[in-house]
């Protein structure tokens, strides 16, 4: 395959962290972790915003995300169930410059995601993530297409000992902007492959990466920020497992 994609696969919160860098490619941190108490519910941020500056994340009047840019996935942070406000607020600023609202229910998980507009701003809104384990034998994964300037693409995985050509997307012509579904994928090694919409010519590939079953995965999709090879960044979020 022609360029590598740049590839940032975080483990859990306390565990080893794996981080592969491929084409000189820039990231930030991202960790996730998980609750063990179901009177609870989880929130954490995605922060996919190169528009906006160092932020702090505040749900109601808690702060659960200090000093973050993109391209960041936090912790997950135990808060109690409520129907509240998630607020994000530039470092140097005391003001919301964006917010969401959102019902964080008992034993549920999710993610305030910050994301660029074409207008040159940001937005906040609240994602749902999956908080079950994926079906035996499975692990899933979604995707966030936040890549602008790229414009839409072609979303393979590519299992271990195939080729792109034998492939077909698990999604096709994903417009930036948009958050594709959990998908189950038979666990096991693959490469994720991120094409223009309708072509093969120019991948961008990630190294071979193992999921093992039971594993829930988040994919953020970003533009390059230094360079045009590659012209996107790829960091995977644990969301459980």
């Amino acid at each position: 395959m022609a360029s590598l994609l740049g590839t940032r696969l975080v483990a859990r919160a306390g565990a080893a962290v794996l981080t592969v860098l491929l084409a000189a490619a820039g990231f930030c941190g991202c960790q996730s972790v998980q609750s063990s108490s179901v009177s609870q519910t989880e929130v954490r941020v995605i922060d996919a915003s190169y528009n906006a500056p160092a932020v702090n994340v505040n749900v109601g009047t808690t702060p659960i995300a200090t000093n973050i840019g993109a391209a960041t996935f936090t912790n997950y942070a135990f808060l109690p169930p409520e129907n509240t406000t998630a607020y994000v607020i530039p470092v140097s600023a005391t003001k919301a410059t964006a917010q969401a609202s959102g019902e964080f229910e008992v034993a549920q998980a999710h993610s305030v995601f910050i994301a660029d507009t074409t207008n040159g701003s940001y937005t906040a809104s609240i994602l749902t993530d999956q908080a079950a384990a994926a079906p035996a034998g499975y692990f899933s994964i979604r995707f966030l297409q936040q890549a602008l300037s790229t414009g839409a693409v072609d979303i393979y995985i590519v299992p271990s000992g195939s080729t792109l050509a034998d492939s077909k997307p698990l999604f096709a012509d994903v417009t930036p902007g948009s958050v594709e579904g959990y998908a189950n994928v038979l666990a096991g090694a693959y490469t994720i492959v991120i094409t223009p919409a309708g072509s093969t010519k120019t991948p961008y590939s990630s190294s071979q990466i193992s999921f093992t079953a039971g594993q829930v995965r988040t994919v953020l999709i970003m533009d390059a920020q230094l360079t045009t090879n590659p012209p996107v960044t790829v960091t995977i979020g644990n969301d459980l497992n």
